[in-house]
């Protein structure tokens, strides 16, 4: 027992002497670490500590800067309804399809009066990256259903081009503003997933039109740009047309798609009774009806010996007849379109459907304005890239002097307009010799009230023949 208690305490020793050298060799590492290291070390703990975040929020916090906008949770959920109704409901899908018919059908045309930036607008909206004319329907669509756009622009740090992409609103989860003033936007969020939320820059950002390194070839961060319509004064994102139709959408599908299962119901649990007289050939009768039953053949032949009823079920289908045109008037009204663009006539004449669609035509207007203006801007913050790209110096006051031209919304008879040409042409000639105008003017104010307004390009053109 003496010699085992010799050998416990001599391992004690050998173990208590190896747990010295390693503190001893950690303490020479620490101590290395900190006269070689200590500066790195501290950086990264510190860039570490202000990474992390700890979210105490409720959960579905509003995340817009207007003090008018909703929530984005609400907001998201309309956006994805919209969406959703437009590719089922037949309804949804004829409205967002009247508004692209009537705004953009005719296209619309963008020239500058400067010939350098005039080839540079061509340039930007026909390249093959861009395709800004065969957009144009998808942009109006987009409009209709979420009331705002995102386009983005990547600027080639070789030639300045700027090729465009568009983003879901849905996506966009929130927009950074400067803190004294809610409508000059730095920043957006877009949300991928939950672990890898991207950010864009905004026009207002420092580095919208700022080069990185590489000299004049340098490069320039994506940009992105919101434009909106039924924006709600206070507020920085838009709202879709269907919003508040869209209810009344989906409840005139469920009463139609009711009706049609009314109907079926109506014909296919139609009862025949027949009522024999002798008792003795109701077997037999019962197994010819299953055979060939007479509701489907629809003729049935029978002799004094039988008594026919036709029992079916009374949907008062006639009294439905006003609760469905009151939900088309409601989703009609709503969405700033009349009836009879709907397929409805109601029996009017043609001056009661043109008065009827009057303000529908307004309405059109307006947004084909809206969206000229949308494209007008995003070809100058293009043009304004190219010049930050190359180098190039531009005024704070820069106009590319910009001029678009669309089709009339609604187009009157071609006799009336025959005959305004013809009473606006001797008034500006009248003018023009009163020198009142130019030759130019006058051809512009000529082709614009006979309903087909021209480019720059046209208008030289024609002046050019005179001479």
């Amino acid at each position: 027992m003496v010699t085992g208690s010799r050998k416990t305490t001599r391992s004690s020793v050998t173990t208590t002497q190896g747990n010295d050298k390693m503190s001893l060799i950690q303490n020479l590492r620490q101590r290395a670490a900190n006269l070689l290291f200590g500066d790195l070390i501290t950086a990264q703990v510190q860039a570490a500590a202000v990474q992390v975040r700890v979210d105490d929020s409720r959960g579905w916090d509003s995340l817009s800067a207007g003090p008018a906008d909703r929530p984005w949770a609400e907001r998201q959920q309309d956006l994805t309804d919209a969406l959703t109704a437009w590719r089922k409901n037949f309804f949804i899908r004829r409205i967002v399809t009247l508004t692209r018919a009537y705004c953009v059908s005719g296209g619309i045309t963008i020239t500058s009066k400067d010939p350098a930036i005039n080839e540079f607008v061509t340039t930007f909206c026909s390249h093959p990256k861009n395709r800004l004319a065969t957009r144009l329907g998808e942009l109006c669509n987009e409009l209709t259903r979420s009331g705002e756009i995102f386009p983005v622009l990547f600027t080639n740090r070789a030639d300045g081009m700027s090729y465009v992409r568009f983003i879901p609103a849905v996506l966009i989860t929130a927009i950074e503003t400067d803190t004294d003033d809610y409508e000059v936007e730095l920043a957006y969020s877009q949300i991928i997933n939950a672990a890898q939320p991207k950010s864009w820059i905004g026009i207002a950002h420092r580095s919208a039109f700022k080069r990185g390194r590489g000299g004049p070839g340098g490069h320039l961060k994506p940009l992105m740009l919101h434009y909106a319509v039924n924006r709600p004064l206070g507020a920085t994102r838009g709202e879709g047309d269907l919003d508040p139709v869209l209810p009344w959408a989906k409840r005139y599908a469920a009463w139609l798609k009711d009706r049609v299962r009314l109907n079926r119901a109506r014909t296919r649990q139609g009862i025949l009774e027949v009522e024999i007289a002798d008792d003795s050939l109701v077997e037999e009768k019962r197994q010819q009806l299953q055979t060939a039953n007479p509701l489907e053949h629809g003729l049935y032949v029978h002799g004094p010996g039988e008594t026919l009823t036709l029992h079916s079920l009374n949907i008062r289908a006639n009294d439905a007849k006003a609760d469905g045109h009151a939900l088309r008037l409601a989703v009609g009204t709503g969405s700033n379109t009349a009836l009879h663009y709907l397929g409805e006539g109601q029996g009017v004449n043609y001056a009661t459907a043109k008065e009827m669609g009057e303000p529908t035509s307004r309405f059109y207007t307006e947004r084909q304005n809206e969206l000229a203006g949308f494209l007008r801007d995003l070809v100058t913050v293009a043009y304004r890239r190219r010049a930050a790209a190359l180098g190039l110096k531009l005024p704070p006051d820069f106009d590319p002097q910009l001029v678009t031209s669309v089709a009339e919304v609604a187009r009157a008879d071609n006799e009336s307009l025959a005959k305004a040409a013809l009473m606006i042409v001797k008034s500006l000639v009248q003018m023009r010799d009163a020198g009142w105008i130019d030759d130019e003017t006058a051809v512009k104010m000529a082709f614009k009230f006979a309903g087909e307004p021209l480019g720059e390009k046209e208008v030289k053109h024609i002046l050019a023949q005179k001479e």
